[in-house]
């Protein structure tokens, strides 16, 4: 291999020593930024426990707390502790002793809306392990850099995340203790920093082993005294050897009990054979219950809400629209007999069906009658003409159907105890049939219009065909009276201008008939008319065009009829014959038709 050149190995070497120094650099800030603070929070607690300068106050009305804490092995939580103050506090300091089992993990965070970055500075330090309490002590301080007051009066001002290992098997203490927070107010006496002692706080930390809850989020339940099963689950990673709960009862709904007395319970096959639940309700109306195994056996782990046990209730007519069972005070004991606290309730929320649900039901379909009776008297009162007709009848008749059923459907899903779950798809037709009752009002009113219009014009029209079948039966009877002789030529032509007239009086029927006549329509009889002038005109012409017309009969006396020369009679005198006319004072004429 070659060599490298001195002045390369040189530069190399500089450039080591340049970088071990500059991370001795880094590491040194480091250890003097924690020595800073350490210093800063070991100076803070001088000042703090100092009685010079201070004017010592005591309020209860400043609190720090922390939520009570479930947490599984090997479980990592964030907690927050919280500041509720009516005091102006700048600056805060209190230790905190977490139980065996339970580490700090060193991610302390600030509530960026009550510390602001720039005025306060947050840091936790372990001072350390108490023998007596078995726990680990930190010292939790807040330093204002400017003397800015922590913002608002209640809430959470700092995280920090905790982890349980399996020596946390029991329910055990946080303690908040020798908590100091100091104002950058001035006592308006001695002019001194006020300064505030506030009292020690308690949470409680407990292996989370499990959690018993209802299974149901709420429950419909009706006040007929029927009764309502009640379901709880358990969630359980170890195995459990007993546990025991309160419930209890809002006002108005009370447990549903054996002959002997005693609430009624369901076993579920999650619990062993052997397993009993044991009870007392107390005078306050709460059901005290433990589940035990006197042969030691266990409920096996699971993590579903499988149902453990349910008990039943009933309902009085004093229960509230809108109420909650709670189960708290749950202690769950596993394997080793250890008793954990379960910190928290669960609630079920128990809905009155019949003034939440059947009640406003019942409004809406009786509010559907009265807009439906008020249609029906408007319909009576404003169209008498059509309000017995079949195509009203029929629709009023509908929407009648429709409020019984849907009256019909309310009144069964409160039955089988469905109407808090189905209400919406109960109730929609509402709008649908409410829709359907002003659409018949309109239906209705227009139909009596419509009607009254088609009235008028059939009475207008029928009028205007028989002026023209008038004007025909007129033109007929001239044609058959003054043109005697030729009236057989046009019997076709005055027979087809009455089969128009028939024609529109049966279309005007058929309109009628339909209900489709209105002030706009008419008749067009022009043709008809145009036709029975001329009728009269080619009769009269064809009658002064015979040479009959000038066979005159003695005056007053009547043509009987007209005869061949051998006596046949005939209707019109014949062309290119002798034609003999006959009156009725007996005088006989002869005629030559050419």
């Amino acid at each position: 291999m070659k060599a490298w050149p001195p002045r390369k190995v040189a530069a190399l070497s500089f450039l080591k020593k340049h970088e071990c120094r500059t991370q001795l650099k880094i590491e040194r800030m480091i250890q003097n930024t924690k020595i800073l603070l350490k210093q800063l929070a070991s100076r803070l607690s001088l000042a703090l426990v100092a009685a010079v300068g201070f004017c010592m106050s005591v309020s209860a009305e400043n609190k720090v707390s922390m939520d009570n804490l479930n947490i599984k092995s090997g479980e990592t939580k964030t907690v927050a502790v919280f500041l509720d103050n009516s005091d102006a506090i700048s600056t805060l300091q209190m230790d905190i002793k977490l139980p065996s089992g339970l580490l700090f993990k060193n991610n302390l965070t600030r509530n960026e809306a009550r510390l602001d970055r720039d005025s306060h500075t947050i840091y936790m330090d372990h001072l350390k392990f108490d023998q007596e309490s078995r726990s680990n002590i930190y010292r939790l301080t807040i330093l204002s850099s400017d003397l800015s007051n922590i913002v608002g009066n209640s809430g959470a001002v700092v995280y920090f995340d905790v982890e349980a290992n399996s020596s946390l098997i029991e329910t055990r203490d946080i303690v908040l203790t020798n908590i100091v927070g100091s104002s950058s107010e001035k006592d308006e006496e001695t002019g001194f920093t006020v300064k505030y002692e506030l009292e020690d706080y308690t949470a409680s930390v407990s292996p989370n082993i499990g959690q018993l809850f209802f299974t149901d989020d709420s429950l419909s339940v009706k006040t007929d005294g029927t009764s309502k099963k009640v379901d709880v689950s358990l969630i359980n990673y170890v195995k459990v050897r007993g546990l025991q709960a309160v419930v209890t009862l809002p006002e108005g709904l009370s447990f549903e009990t054996k002959d002997n007395g005693r609430p009624r319970f369901e076993y579920s096959d999650r619990l062993p054979q052997n397993a009993t639940i044991s009870s007392n309700i107390t005078e306050d109306g709460k059901l005290h219950l433990a589940i035990s195994d006197l042969t030691g056996g266990t409920i096996e782990e699971k993590e579903d809400t499988t149902v453990l046990f349910s008990f039943y209730v009933k309902a009085s007519e004093a229960l509230a629209e809108i109420s909650d069972i709670t189960l708290s005070e749950v202690v769950i004991s596993d394997n080793s007999d250890h008793g954990i606290e379960v910190h928290g309730t669960s609630t079920v929320k128990i809905y009155n069906s019949f003034i939440a649900y059947y009640t406003p039901a019942n409004d809406s379909v009786q509010g559907l009658r009265a807009r439906y009776e008020a249609a029906v008297e408007k319909i009576n009162t404003e169209a008498t003409n059509v309000k017995d007709s079949a195509i009203v009848v029929n629709a009023v008749q509908e929407v009648a159907t429709r409020i019984e059923d849907l009256q019909k459907s309310v009144n069964e899903a409160y039955a089988n105890e469905t109407l808090a779950t189905v209400y919406d798809e109960v109730l929609a037709p509402v709008v649908e049939i409410d829709t359907a009752i002003v659409d018949m009002v309109e239906m209705v009113l227009d139909y009596q219009q419509k009607v009254t219009a088609n009235e008028e014009a059939y009475t207008r029209l029928t009028a205007d065909i028989a002026a023209v079948q008038a004007k025909l039966d007129a033109a007929k009877t001239t044609i058959e009276t003054d043109y005697a002789d030729v009236a057989e030529q046009f019997t076709a032509d005055i027979a087809a201008l009455q089969e128009d007239i028939d024609s529109i009086s049966n279309e005007v029927k058929d309109l009628y008939d339909e209900v489709k006549l209105t002030a706009e329509s008419q008749i067009d009889a022009t043709a008809i008319e145009a036709g029975i002038e001329k009728v009269l005109a080619d009769a009269k012409k064809a009658h002064e065009g015979s040479s009959i017309a000038g066979v005159k009969g003695p005056e007053g006396a009547e043509l009987l009829g007209i005869y061949t020369v051998s006596g046949k009679r005939v209707a019109a005198p014949l062309k290119g014959q002798v034609n003999i006319f006959k009156y009725s004072d007996g005088t006989v004429k002869k005629f030559y038709m050419k």
